[in-house]
């Protein structure tokens, strides 16, 4: 029998389960790993920082609908956690993978040894460690069906230095193909429960969808359109379900975040509200009155159970995956009659009224609003770039005045609020399209977490642009601090020159300190064929985010 090493059959796992591409950084604990890897056809893509390189894979592993892979040694696994901490939040199916020192020696003082699996574990889906080289296959096929299956999300496999190099019986990679179990299965929903949701849509005069990250994993975009156009029930999208109905379509409602939407602010005018793959979390108040009216029902889907009926109860519990239950739902909604599209038509009219605003708070005076460089950076877009925005009052002007009409097509903070994640997501989307154009949108604040992936951009050749709004602020913090207590505390930061960063690091930089120089200077970007960043002045403009929850905390006090 030939005889192959453990980090032989750990390549062959994980090109079984369809792995190309691969984040991380190199270190101690899986050199032996790393060293086979590279003879193999994978796609490398070392990172900066652990953080960054989870980040890159949540991006890849949510636009491309299949599971992103990160590697790192001990230490690195630590510095990996926040980014497995987003990733739980974003519903990322990202395999984070750490070597450790030899397992005879964990648990007397072995090199760099802490418990990674007790680390990662209230941050995944499910951590392990393998115990013999014998079940590396066992493990890593665990890992890729617990991270797709059901609601998506992280999990962590830690394989120890002495396994990798082991060796064992070629075969041995035979026993846990994925052609048997595939990755992920589609589980249907109840169909009368299915049926019974399609009879209380009907008997809505007011009825909405709210489409999010769950809806996202598991739906295809003809198959949402499919529902909404026969049912003729608006739809918000949230997350990664952003541009599974284009914002341009006559029942879309645009995006589903209240402070940055006024059609999604007349939620409370709803009678009926279908869920689908959206938790009512802090975002929608928990399900409560308000945003919603005292009297809605609720219609839940969501592939898993125990987030049904979580933060209140609901009329309709529908368990499965979303995209398998949104055409059940559609399949049963084409046997019935349904109302006119006049409701649909007043949100979509709030929604375009609203964005309307937006954009006409850009002003020719004072230093430069936030609106002027989201509609400078409109002429440079279109429906198929894809869009990181992160950061606090800066990007949500962008947030709020840029479309979604096409699929994997936009990125933002998940609802853990991590900011820091837009550059590193901007990355780990021009991987998984290098052919389109991606666009990252940043704050002066967020860009320090995660900027030296700029030099990773100019390694790999990954040409994201970045548009950095520099106020010289933590933006949101430094306007809820100011509203509420009437000064900044740790807030404040000076006007660096982050183009001059980025042109030391082997990218394009420029430096926009008024309007005039702007679209020149994006044109430059765009055109320079390798990284660029513009750095952009200006003004410290208060966001709609931010006065929500100055009003919502001076609200509490009465």
């Amino acid at each position: 029998m030939a005889k192959i090493t453990g980090s032989h059959l750990i390549a062959k796992s994980l090109q079984a389960e369809g792995v190309d591409t691969l984040f991380g950084i190199a270190g101690d604990h899986f050199l032996h790993l790393l060293d086979v890897l590279a003879d193999e056809p994978f796609r490398m893509l070392d990172t900066r920082h652990e953080s960054g390189a989870v980040h890159m894979a949540d991006a890849y592993s949510r636009l491309l609908n299949r599971a992103g892979v990160a590697l790192s040694t001990t230490p690195g696994h630590a510095n990996a956690i926040p980014g497995l901490a987003n990733a739980t939040h974003s519903h990322a199916p990202v395999v984070n993978i750490a070597g450790s020192a030899d397992s005879r020696n964990i648990g007397r003082g072995a090199m760099q040894e802490f418990d990674q699996v007790g680390v990662a574990t209230p941050v995944t889906k499910g951590a392990w460690e393998i115990p013999s080289v014998e079940r590396i296959p066992e493990y890593i096929s665990l890992a890729f069906r617990t991270a797709l299956e059901g609601r998506q999300g992280p999990v962590h496999l830690t394989i120890p230095a002495d396994l990798q190099e082991a060796d064992v019986d070629e075969d041995v990679a035979l026993r846990y193909l994925p052609s048997e179990y595939g990755a992920p299965r589609k589980y249907l929903g109840d169909p009368t429960q299915v049926a019974n949701a399609v009879e209380l849509l009907r008997s809505a005069s007011k009825p909405v969808i709210l489409a999010g990250t769950g809806a996202g994993a598991t739906t295809s975009a003809e198959e949402l359109t499919r529902l909404v156009e026969t049912t003729r029930i608006p739809i918000f999208t949230i997350d990664s379900a952003r541009g599974l109905v284009p914002d341009d379509h006559e029942y879309s409602a645009g995006f589903g975040y209240l402070p940055l939407n006024g059609a999604a602010q007349r939620i409370n005018e709803a009678d009926v509200v279908l869920l689908l793959g959206q938790k009512l979390d802090y975002t929608w108040g928990y399900g409560g009155s308000p945003p919603f009216a005292a009297n809605v029902k609720f219609i839940f889907v969501d592939p898993s159970p125990a987030d049904i009926g979580r933060a209140r109860s609901v009329s309709i519990g529908i368990a499965g995956d979303v995209g398998p239950v949104v055409t059940q739902l559609a399949d049963e909604a084409q046997k019935h009659s349904w109302q006119d599209e006049s409701w649909a038509g007043s949100l979509k009219a709030a929604a375009d009224e609203y964005r309307a605003g937006i954009d006409n708070l850009a002003t020719n005076e004072g230093p430069m609003h936030p609106s002027n460089v989201s509609q400078a950076l409109h002429e440079f877009t279109d429906d198929d770039t894809i869009i990181s925005f992160d950061g606090g009052d800066y990007c949500h002007f962008f947030r709020a005045s840029f479309k979604s009409n096409k699929p994997s097509s936009w990125l933002y903070v998940s609802s853990f609020g991590m900011i820091g994640v837009a550059l590193p997501y901007a990355l780990g989307a021009q991987a998984a399209f290098p052919d389109k154009r991606v666009v990252c949108v940043v704050g002066d604040g967020s860009i320090g977490f995660n900027g030296m992936e700029i030099d990773t951009a100019v390694r790999h050749g990954l040409n994201v642009v970045t548009v950095l709004g520099n106020n010289s602020i933590w933006g949101i913090d430094w306007q809820i601090q100011k509203g509420l207590y009437g000064k900044p505390v740790w807030t404040d930061l000076l006007p660096q020159r982050y183009d001059i960063m980025a042109q030391g690091l082997g990218a394009h930089g420029e430096h926009v300190t008024v309007e005039s120089e702007l679209r020149p200077a994006l044109k430059r970007a765009f055109g320079a064929g390798k990284p660029a960043l513009v750095n952009v002045d200006i003004g410290k403009i208060i966001s709609p985010v931010a006065e929500a929850a100055i009003s919502r905390k001076l609200g509490s006090h009465g």
